[in-house]
């Protein structure tokens, strides 16, 4: 976990690691009465907030308990500052906008059925975060909704300005909510994992033998970087998937598709344990699966579930779903229910009424919809120029909100996942204010793509920001975009080539980055900072902004050109 500090409106992630509790809480010696914890799908935040209140729950003898059994979070002690700790999970609240009124409907509504009882309940938790300092965990920023008025955030009172509010959100959700500089935020980046091959070694040694476990986590670990899986290993659901697979002697290849695949066929084992393979696998992630095929046909309708819950359904209802919704899409049949319910795929809760109980149903994680709705769209193609096509037209920087499903759509489907990332680079050129919100996601598409072998996908990029992580795998997008092209962004710091050899364009050994202008009849913004950087061809660009660090006498020079 990483301090993030505000620039330009924007969270930037700092070298400052977050090792405890007070770190996240405190910056310096000043309160953070606003927390953002931003982490990618599958990396731990709810987790990471369970565990909070957890802590909070078992005072200080958890800190002694845990020995020298982790090196961070544990100044349980910092918890205990806090009168309560409130719990919310703000899929279930979607619309909410008063926090005051998601504690009363998910936490005392739940305790305490009778409605004179709930009354003494509302007003003794009103006291308490008048009087005393509260920290309230608000799990699922990405997840909630609003009403779509000028609250961008859930709210507390005047009256509870005491209270700590610690959102958890994937990092999109911060792109795309306005928060003013006069406004005090913090935030800290979750990145997963941080001694991945210890939680591996773990894991394997409760699925091997004792006596074997040397030989297999050798064995693991070498393989691990063969397949160049190394960076999946930060995901906690990944490892788990990864290591479980390898313990059953299954070899991935570093596609997410195939890993939420593995996923989905462990549920479907749950439910049904009929074993049937694909002859011909509709897709490359299928084959040698033995349990999807004999579940296909409710799979699909979960599916086609997963997609109408994102892409047709009201926001307010896209996470979380009632048996109104199961109704419009024929979803309601006993068998596909139990199916669904039985192997996890779906879960469902009892909402408490004081008139009637009603149930809402949501899939088991968020990205495992995203991947059921993708896996829909590559089966019905046609549905990315209508069905998408008019969600993005609908809705105000969504295609940020659709990261996720482009990903795993470009494993699945090519041609659809060209179609669509030339609809996300549209509304982006409308929407760019210089903080490239969209290029992570095309790089993790292209090489989500790559691993599942369509190497020759075409995705479309009109901004470019290049420096030492991005260089080889932003470079192939180049080469099929210079014609659209509206911004270049190159900064190489000194250390990029020398410390490993290159591999750009034509040249296998490159000490520097060539890129060949020449085709760039819409590029308005150049921007060039560090050595090995060679342009080619003529151009005609408003503005070029050089930062040239040879000079020997000045160590920075900037050096403004305007054509005409």
């Amino acid at each position: 976990m990483w301090a993030m500090c505000k620039d330009k409106g924007a969270f930037k992630k700092t070298d400052a690691p977050v090792r405890q509790y007070k770190d996240v809480c405190f910056t310096d010696t000043k309160v953070n009465q606003r927390i953002f914890l931003q982490g990618e799908a599958g990396s731990g935040k709810t987790t990471f907030l369970a565990k909070m209140a957890m802590d909070w729950c078992g005072g200080s003898h958890v800190s002694s308990a845990s020995g020298n059994s982790s090196l961070f979070f544990r100044d349980v002690d910092f918890l205990q500052g806090y009168t309560f700790v409130f719990h919310i999970t703000l899929r279930h609240s979607v619309q909410l906008v008063d926090v005051y009124t998601m504690i009363k409907e998910q936490i005392i509504d739940s305790i305490y059925s009778l409605g004179e009882d709930r009354e003494k309940a509302y007003r003794l938790v009103n006291e308490i975060m008048k009087r005393e300092i509260c920290l309230i965990l608000l799990d699922g920023l990405d997840e909630w909704t609003g009403q779509g008025d000028h609250h961008n955030l859930p709210t507390l009172v005047v009256d509870h300005s005491k209270c700590v509010m610690l959102f958890s959100t994937r990092p999109w959700k911060l792109a795309v909510v306005n928060i003013k500089n006069s406004e005090i935020y913090s935030s800290v980046q979750l990145e997963g994992i941080n001694e991945p091959f210890e939680l591996c070694r773990i894991i394997l040694s409760r699925l091997v033998d004792e006596n074997d476990l040397e030989i297999k986590y050798t064995a693991f670990k070498n393989y691990i970087e063969k397949q160049k899986l190394t960076h999946l290993l930060s995901s906690p659901m990944m490892l788990s998937a990864i290591v479980c697979s390898f313990s059953e002697e299954m070899e991935l290849k570093g596609s997410k598709c195939e890993i939420y695949i593995l996923l989905l066929e462990s549920l479907c084992k749950k439910a049904n344990r009929e074993m049937r393979e694909f002859e011909q696998p509709p897709f490359q992630c299928l084959k040698c699966t033995q349990f999807i095929k004999p579940n296909m046909e409710d799979l699909n309708r979960l599916a086609e579930l997963a997609f109408n819950s994102l892409f047709v359904n009201t926001k307010e209802n896209s996470i979380v779903f009632g048996i109104t919704q199961l109704n419009t899409l024929k979803m309601d049949g006993r068998e596909l229910m139990d199916f669904a319910l039985k192997s996890g795929i779906l879960t469902a809760k009892r909402n408490a009424s004081v008139k009637r109980s009603t149930s809402s149903f949501m899939f088991i994680h968020l990205s495992m919809q995203e991947f059921l709705a993708a896996y829909h769209i590559a089966r019905n193609t046609h549905l990315v120029d209508s069905v998408i096509l008019e969600y993005l037209n609908r809705h105000t920087n969504s295609y940020l909100d659709i990261s996720q499903v482009f990903i795993f759509l470009c494993g699945l489907d090519v041609s659809s996942a060209e179609t669509l990332s030339s609809m996300m680079e549209q509304h982006h050129a409308m929407k760019h204010s210089g903080v490239n919100a969209l290029q992570d996601t095309i790089l993790a598409g292209l090489r989500e793509a790559v691993a599942n072998g369509h190497n020759e996908i075409r995705l479309r990029l009109s901004h470019f920001h290049f420096n030492e992580h991005t260089i080889i795998d932003l470079h192939r997008i180049w080469a099929k975009n210079a014609a659209n092209v509206l911004s270049l962004d190159v900064r190489i710091s000194k250390e990029t080539f020398g410390n490993r050899r290159m591999s750009t364009a034509n040249d296998e050994s490159a000490s520097h980055i060539k890129l060949d202008l020449s085709m760039c009849r819409k590029l308005k913004k150049l921007f060039l900072d560090g050595k090995g950087i060679l342009l080619k061809g003529k151009y005609n660009i408003r503005l070029i902004v050089c930062k040239v660090h040879s000079m020997p006498i000045v160590n920075t020079v900037h050096v403004f050109v305007l054509f005409t």
